[in-house]
């Protein structure tokens, strides 16, 4: 598993009920849990959370950042993110 931190600037999208982070296309995942989701720590800001990578059917990779998470932040911001893999949850 990744032991670095991965860093990247995305632009916040909306996904039905939910304000998330598309990961760069390409970024391959090292191991996906079922629906979708690998575990991992997020760290927006100075504020970090547990939560999940999610996959789509089409391929692509997203972190949801929950109201909690990103305040005022909405749809069609600029964010910067960090996640390393939360290894006690695989």
């Amino acid at each position: 598993m990744q032991k670095q931190p991965y860093t990247f600037t995305t632009i916040l999208h909306k996904l039905e009920s939910w304000v998330v982070a598309p990961l760069p296309d390409g970024f391959e995942i090292e191991a996906v849990h079922p629906f979708g989701r690998t575990p991992v720590i997020a760290t927006l800001g100075e504020t970090s959370w547990k939560t999940s990578l999610w996959t789509d059917k089409e391929g692509g990779t997203m972190l949801p950042l929950p109201k909690k998470i990103r305040g005022k932040l909405r749809e069609g911001d600029e964010v910067t993110l960090t996640f390393v893999y939360d290894e006690e949850r695989f």
